[in-house]
């Protein structure tokens, strides 16, 4: 029996040495090149990414753009590459990852390219109105984003000036920009209500070249790898007033104390940072005539916001009651049987406000339940459903908020109550480009029709496949509209939004999925040179 035993054990030795035995290693060689000019990229740091396994390989590429791994195990990586100056090419839903390397054992995988998209540069300089250098002056550039169909103009690089009111942007990607150019006063150690003897004045923020808001400015389309010159500013200094107020907690109308004021203007653009006192009252200086948005938080879950219009004099008497924010209970509920893969823990229900950038996120209990505490706003409500359901309804107490639009305004208490079901359908389709051919690597929106437009979780992205085909096993039931557009490049969330969207209307299909059952749709490619004249007329 011993014998036997030591047998056995030695036998399973021998097994697990031969199915440990390693495995003999590939080697992967390629170049990184600049995606304009195809010119080699070197002193990249290139990375070699196993997929479901964390075996990575790094280097760095020589004076050709070259580089190259000697020893790799065998298995299935993709390549990416990062350089100062470039970025990876974007890559939209469906086309994320360039197709995977597969290595083979002691296979030499050769000619790999690794394409990076050079940045753009810009200089300028910010002069005030007698052409000397401003220092320290402020420069952002800006862009026009979507988010959930709203477009929204956003900062995305700053820089200020040097002692000559020189400042430099080095790693712009393609794309229409904005500059705005900003003096941000220094008021020092200024007691309170401190008048100046003689009128007070400032720089007001100033668009390029010379406007006072996005819509009259002059926008500057920047190439890759473009190197822009002379986006220069010339400030001029105009009247400058007052906001003078006083914060109250509006549970006990005593004054609020030690909390700090955010003064921004109506596009979002932060301005300044005002101390509120002992006693409540706060000053905001160095505005000029336009209309501002006051928000105040507290730590104490406090809040208050109001806008204020400066024309031309002060502003006194501003009031902010601050009131505890407001506490809205909700339940998730399934309808039907639940999916294979349910995963209601990690579901997250939000509410998002666009006017003052105000958002809540609340994870769902296990029992289904969630709490959010927002201001009092109008909403647009986020959730969505596990693999294998959808969001079928949505109510406020008694209020029917299936459209995704909740008013906190007018309506302060109730239960949000999210119901998903499981009688999802099908969509499957076909995309053909003009001359009948199918369209592989087409980008897919399909948008919902009438009052859901603002609904996210109706919002789909596909990308159809090598044969111009593509398909979708969870959908919503319902009416929608389903657009085919040739470049992955496009942005989606520019594509989603109405704005964008009503040039093409005419070449959208309509098509009703019903419940538990599936619909088919065929499609004309929209050409990406459409697209691109129809993005060019938008600011």
């Amino acid at each position: 029996m011993t014998r036997n035993l030591a047998s056995f054990v030695l036998f399973a030795a021998l097994l697990g040495g031969q199915s440990s035995a390693p495995t003999k290693p590939g080697k992967v060689e390629g170049v990184v090149i600049n995606s304009v000019n195809n010119d080699p990229v070197k002193k990249a740091s290139v990375t070699l990414q196993a997929f479901g396994r964390p075996a990575n390989y790094s280097t760095v590429t020589d004076a050709a753009g070259h580089f190259q791994f000697d020893s790799v195990e065998p298995g299935r990586y993709q390549a990416t590459a990062n350089r100062d100056g470039f970025r990876t090419p974007r890559q939209y839903p469906g086309n994320r990852f360039e197709k995977a390397i597969v290595v083979a054992e002691e296979q030499q995988v050769k000619d790999l390219v690794v394409k990076l998209l050079p940045l753009a540069m810009v200089n300028g300089h910010v002069f005030d109105d007698d052409g000397d250098p401003l220092v320290r002056a402020q420069v952002q550039a800006l862009r026009y984003m979507y988010n959930q169909g709203h477009r929204q103009l956003n900062p995305v690089g700053f820089a200020s000036t040097n002692d000559l009111g020189e400042y430099q942007f080095l790693d712009l990607e393609p794309g229409r920009y904005y500059f705005l150019a900003a003096v941000r006063p220094g008021f020092g150690r200024l007691p309170p209500n401190t008048k100046s003897a003689t009128p007070e004045q400032t720089y007001p923020d100033t668009f390029y070249p010379s406007a006072s808001q996005a819509e009259q400015a002059t926008a500057s389309e920047l190439a890759a790898g473009a190197q822009v010159n002379g986006i220069d500013f010339r400030l001029r200094k105009a009247p400058a007033f007052h906001i003078h107020g006083k914060a109250l907690d509006g549970r006990t109308g005593e004054p609020l104390r030690n909390a700090r004021l955010r003064i921004q203007t109506r596009s979002h653009i932060f301005l300044q940072s005002v101390a509120v006192r002992q006693n409540g009252a706060f000053d905001a200086r160095g505005l000029v005539s336009g209309s501002y948005l006051l928000i105040l938080q507290t730590s104490e879950q406090l809040s208050a916001h109001q806008i204020v219009n400066v024309g031309d004099h002060d502003v006194d008497d501003v009031a902010l009651v601050l009131t505890p924010l407001l506490e809205i209970s909700g339940t998730f509920r399934l309808e039907g049987d639940p999916p294979p893969a349910q995963r209601r823990s990690q579901t997250r229900v939000g509410l998002n406000e666009f006017e003052i950038g105000s958002s809540a996120w609340s994870a769902v209990n296990a029992d289904g339940t969630f709490t959010l505490k927002v201001i009092a706003a109008v909403y647009q409500i986020i959730a969505s459903c596990d693999a294998g359901a959808y969001l079928k309804s949505m109510h406020f107490g008694d209020h029917d908020v299936s459209t995704g639009k909740i008013d906190l305004t007018q309506q302060t208490t109730g239960t949000l109550n999210i119901v998903c079901a499981t009688d999802v359908g099908q969509l499957h389709g076909y995309v053909q480009t003009e001359s009948g051919e199918p369209a592989a690597q087409a980008l897919i929106t399909i948008e919902p029709v009438d009052e859901h437009q603002s609904r996210p979780d109706l919002h789909y992205q596909l990308i159809s496949d090598q044969n111009g085909k593509f398909e979708y096993r969870d959908f919503a039931p319902g009416e929608y509209k389903v657009f085919a557009w040739e470049s992955t490049d496009a942005d989606p969330q520019m594509l989603q939004s109405a704005e964008f969207r009503k040039a093409f209307e005419s070449r959208a299909a309509s098509v009703t999925v019903p419940p538990g059952g599936s619909a088919s749709v065929q499609l004309n490619l929209i050409p990406a040179a459409d697209i691109e004249a129809e993005k060019n007329k938008l600011p």
